[in-house]
Order: structure tokens, then C-alpha cells, then sequence
């Protein structure tokens, strides 16, 4: 259940969390999958990697497999292994993605041309997970999303009755991650390069931002929120809100919108000067760079949404007692929830200048 949460997280339905436990019983790849994911968690390495040794054995017969793409377990249990992959990241940060090429052919097939963001069943739910770990390795690596971007994002539905709504809250989460993910590829792939062609693009992803957080629903603010208390622990504002999904919708939100500031096409030095001030567009960025470490401590999955987006902003952090809650959060991510953040420390120590 506590596990299921960090695949449901922009998913109102929640169902890794209320589908997958009945359905191990049917899959021995799955229930491999789920175990291995598990016992990484609470530590337990050898029956973790016992499990995932046999999970893939029982995988690599079936990826030639025309009904493959088809097998919605399979989808599952291919993006919980990338799970277990990902917190055996430690040290040095190297993530080999051994299973992520293999992810992207098999849910690029599952989709078709057309991926639907209220994630009715657990194909698509399988879908959203592998996106965003796909955007945790962009933001990392400053590479493109290793997703096909040119499918068709189906309309957000219309919620009437209390199924409706799920999907609809599910939608509008989902088109955020969406939206970010093609600003990603639009700020760190290769298209797009003549530069009026480059500004268009960069104005429609702006307008698409600037629409969702207009048009969303209600439910999407937070129910409190507020500024750094002098003197605190916490040297972040602080958020809350009402459902995980709204969680995520906010840090893709401001993940976006910094993302924009930073690769504006406008004509700039190649090498920045050392100044006594910040720039505008640096206390642009780190106002979204402080809404995203303010919202962080709600979620596991918004923790990890952290973990990745600070190397996009963390070198602007220049209050130290800024980068001293940065590294608190990181060290407690690790210690309570196994998610390897010490790379990411030592990293930002090396930016920083810090022993």
C-alpha cells in the first residue's frame, strides 16, 4: 500500500496501490516485480536482487512476444523493476536504465497513437509511472525524455459522477506532466533550432503552462499555504494540499515555468559574469526553485521531484540556510524512504564549494 503510492501519485484512482496486490497472485513476473521493489525498500538486498534475477528470467522469454505490448501486468511490472533500478542508484549516480529501452518500445506499442491522461486502466497508468521516470533522468542528464512526444494527448473528459471525477482530477495532472515533459524535450533536444521557429514553439509551450494553471480545477490549489517563519528549521514556504496528484501537478507546474525562464530564446553571453546580485531571472527561478522545496516533504514522489529538478536550479541556491534545509531533505530522503540522495549531496557540495 505505502509503496503503490509512489507509482498512484498523479493517479486519483490508485490503481498500484488497489489492483496490483490481487493481481500478484496471477503473475509470477508481477509478484518477482513487487518483491524486489519491496525488499530494496526495507533494505533486505539479497532478497531483492534474488527477486529481480528471477523476474527478468521470466521476462526476457516473452519481450518477442506479439500480445506483449498488450499484457498490462507485464507493463507494470517492467516500470516497478525500473523503480528498483532507480534505488540502487548510489554513489556515483550511474543509472544504467537497463530495462528503460525496452519500456519505451513496449508502452510506445501499448498506447498506439494516442495516450489518454486520465489513465482509465492500468496500461495507462503503466504509461504515466515510465514518464516520469523518464523525467527524472532528463533532468539529471539535461538529455531529451526518452518518450515519443508526437502521440496524441487525448482531451481532459468532463467529470459528472464520482468515476468521472477521479479520471478528470487524474487528466489534469497528468497534461501538467505532459506539458512539462515537451518542454523538456523543447530545452534539451535537438529540434527547433532556427530561432523564430525556436520562439514560436517557446511562446505556445508558454501559453500551454500559463492555461492549464488558469483552467484547472479548484481542487488543484492548495488548502494552506504560507512564507518562511523567521528564526524556523524550515527555511521554505510551506503548502498543503488535499490529494497527491495535486502534489505532483504543482512541482511539474513550477518545474515548467523555470524550465521557460532558463531557455528563453534571447540572445545571450556565452559565459556569465560573477555578480554582487542576483539577476531577475535568477530570483524568477528560485522563487519556483523554493515553491518545489516547500512541497517537497508532503510526498515521497514529490521528494524524488527534488531529487531531480535541483540539478536544473541548485547552483543559483546561495543562502546557506537555504542549502543546509536542501540537504536535510535530501538526507531524509534517503534515510526514511531508501531513495539514494547521497550522489546528489556530494554534487551539490562540489557546486557549492562545501567540504
Amino acid at each position: 500500500m505505502h509503496l503503490g503510492r509512489w507509482l498512484d501519485c498523479t493517479d486519483a484512482s490508485r490503481q498500484f496501490t488497489l489492483k496490483i496486490p490481487a493481481l500478484v497472485k496471477t503473475s509470477p513476473i508481477l509478484l518477482h516485480a513487487v518483491i524486489s521493489f519491496a525488499a530494496r525498500h526495507l533494505g533486505d538486498n539479497d532478497a531483492a536482487q534474488q527477486a529481480h534475477d528471477r523476474c527478468i528470467e521470466l521476462l526476457i522469454p516473452l519481450l518477442n512476444s506479439d500480445s506483449v505490448a498488450n499484457d498490462d501486468l507485464l507493463l507494470c511490472a517492467i516500470v516497478i523493476l525500473r523503480v528498483f533500478e532507480q534505488l540502487n542508484v548510489t554513489v556515483t549516480g550511474s543509472d544504467q536504465e537497463r530495462h528503460l529501452a525496452g519500456c519505451l518500445a513496449l508502452l510506445r506499442a501499448s498506447q498506439g497513437r494516442e495516450v489518454d491522461p486520465s489513465a482509465p486502466g492500468l496500461r495507462q497508468a503503466a504509461f504515466w509511472v515510465y514518464m516520469r521516470q523518464c523525467l527524472y533522468n532528463a533532468c539529471v542528464n539535461q538529455q531529451p525524455p526518452n518518450v515519443d512526444l508526437n502521440i496524441i494527448l487525448s482531451p481532459i473528459p468532463a467529470g459528472s459522477d464520482p468515476i468521472g471525477d477521479l479520471r478528470r482530477e487524474t487528466a489534469w495532472a497528468n497534461t501538467m506532466t505532459w506539458i512539462c515533459a515537451t518542454i523538456i524535450q523543447f530545452c534539451f533536444g535537438s529540434g527547433f533550432q532556427e530561432p523564430c521557429g525556436r520562439m514560436k514553439k517557446w511562446e505556445e509551450f508558454s501559453d500551454a503552462v500559463e492555461s492549464w494553471m488558469r483552467n484547472r480545477p479548484g481542487t488543484f490549489d492548495p488548502i494552506w499555504c504560507s512564507d518562511p517563519v523567521v528564526g524556523s528549521s524550515n527555511p521554505f514556504p510551506e503548502f498543503w494540499f488535499t490529494a497527491d496528484w495535486h502534489v505532483m501537478a504543482f512541482g511539474f507546474y513550477h518545474l515548467a515555468c523555470m524550465l521557460l525562464i532558463i531557455y528563453k530564446p534571447t540572445p545571450k553571453f556565452a559565459v556569465r559574469s560573477v555578480r554582487a546580485s542576483p539577476r531577475e531571472t535568477d530570483i524568477q527561478i528560485m522563487s519556483h526553485a523554493r515553491a518545489i522545496c516547500g512541497v517537497a516533504p508532503s510526498t515521497v514522489p514529490s521528494l524524488i521531484t527534488l531529487c531531480h529538478t535541483v540539478f536544473i536550479w541548485g547552483p543559483l541556491m546561495t543562502d546557506q540556510a537555504e542549502r543546509n534545509g536542501v540537504i536535510v531533505l535530501l538526507e531524509g530522503t534517503e534515510k526514511a524512504h531508501a531513495w539514494p540522495t547521497a550522489w546528489i549531496i556530494n554534487s551539490l557540495k562540489e557546486e557549492w564549494t562545501i567540504e
